[in-house]
């Protein structure tokens, strides 16, 4: 098994009627997401985020600006890194070209979701967050994973109380069920 690097990228894609790309991550940990993944796969974080939204939606980067990021303590299927559990991820608003091409192996359900659909994906990760909802029912119908909610917050697409937001990162540190690692 990897041991993880502790550096992530994601990729916000929006179309021209402003909806961003989301997709059912097909791997753990669960939840509805935009293209993402390590940096130590490709490189630095600019050919990172290239390559995994290309793997991921089949899509090509035309140009990329980071956005946001910051450190948090989210597990990966991999072994914790020189960090320990989490990761430093920056966030890139992209450009893309091509047609959309989603991976059968990490994707499932990807779609263009406006900000009443994130919302309503938001609450379902609330309800998830104050157990509500238990992991299956979570993976089997998710909501927004909790790592991407602090990006969604900050870019302004999705609404969320403060109290909330503690939920979130108590939700995002939370270890993956046993055997959900591999």
């Amino acid at each position: 098994m990897k041991t993880c690097d502790n550096t992530s990228v994601g990729a916000l894609i929006f179309d021209q009627q402003g909806r961003l790309l989301v997709f059912d991550r097909n791997t753990d940990p669960p939840g509805v997401a935009g293209p993402a993944g390590h940096v130590d796969d490709h490189g630095g974080p600019m050919d990172a985020v290239c390559t995994e939204v290309f793997e991921e939606v089949g899509l090509t980067v035309m140009s990329a600006e980071l956005v946001t990021g910051g450190w948090h303590p989210n597990q990966c299927r991999r072994l914790p890194g020189p960090r320990g559990v989490g990761h430093q991820w920056q966030i890139f608003r992209v450009e893309v070209a091509g047609e959309l091409n989603p991976s059968t192996r990490e994707t499932r359900n990807a779609r263009w979701a406006d900000r009443v659909e994130l919302q309503s994906l938001t609450h379902r990760t609330i309800d998830y967050a104050c157990g509500w909802l238990a992991y299956e029912e979570f993976r089997a119908r998710p909501g927004i994973e909790p790592v991407w909610l602090p990006t969604l917050v900050a870019v302004g697409l999705v609404d969320v109380a403060p109290e909330q937001m503690a939920l979130f990162k108590e939700l995002i540190a939370r270890p993956l069920p046993q055997g959900d690692r591999a």
